[in-house]
């Protein structure tokens, strides 16, 4: 039986599952409209909290006038005393004991009325307060919202974007090794060339100071220099 409940509780779980999913990705447009409704109640309350400091203007108006309606008739009763009408003060009697009852159950009515608007004025400064407290959460939480969506797009973009210059860093390293192989292979033709020629053979033995039997200009000159200096008294120059 144990397991029996418990895939009972799984079925009811998965089954909330849904509708919990739905609630978190359309957050931001329930809180929106729980705003909106309770701005709507706030609307209607302050209607109501206006009726009721309406009846309570009348209320205090009509106990004024009635409280100078028994200052009347206290003052018609000790003017009958005075003439002996005593019909007449027991009839105004009677009248200001109404009044005077009436006028208790108004004022015991009007301050149930001040109890109830002073209430009223409260909860709806405070949540005046909350429902504010509420919209900069709600505008914190849509800019964080859009803060998300602008970095994950940001994040694909510069995927994208290295990926790109992943692939011209890869182009211009193959046109650079291309250019590099092209160079050796011109140097190494180069070097063919005067192998065949026998110019690199010549270079190298100039180089280790070794005679190649070809004359230049510089040797040319140091022979006649040194034929000058040689020369005997027959005017022919005697050649090493």
């Amino acid at each position: 039986m144990m397991i029996w409940r418990k895939v009972g509780t799984l079925f009811r779980a998965s089954a909330c599952e849904p509708a919990e999913k739905l609630v978190d990705a359309n957050a931001l447009r329930i809180l929106a409209q729980e705003l909106r409704e309770t701005e709507q109640a706030m609307v209607q309350a302050k209607r109501e909290l206006a009726s009721l400091m309406a009846e309570g203007r009348q209320l205090e108006r009509h106990n004024s006038q009635l409280e100078r309606v028994i200052r009347e008739r206290e003052t018609q009763a000790r003017e009958a005393m005075a003439r002996g009408e005593d019909a007449l003060v027991e009839e105004l009697a009677e009248a200001i004991a109404r009044d005077e009852n009436l006028l208790t159950e108004q004022r015991q009515h009007a301050d149930r009325l001040a109890s109830q608007e002073k209430s009223l004025r409260e909860q709806l400064r405070l949540a005046a307060h909350a429902l504010q407290r509420y919209k900069r959460e709600m505008s914190l939480a849509r800019a964080n919202h859009n803060a998300e969506q602008v970095l994950r797009q940001l994040g694909s973009q510069t995927s994208g974007l290295q990926a790109h210059l992943g692939d011209v860093a890869q182009s211009v390293e193959r046109i650079r090794s291309r250019q590099s192989h092209r160079s050796d292979v011109n140097d190494a033709l180069q070097e063919l060339d005067r192998e065949a020629s026998g110019e690199d053979l010549e270079q190298r033995l100039q180089r280790a100071g070794i005679a190649t039997g070809k004359q230049d200009a510089s040797a040319v000159l140091a022979r006649l220099r040194a034929g000058s200096d040689s020369t005997g008294e027959d005017g022919r120059v005697t050649r090493p």
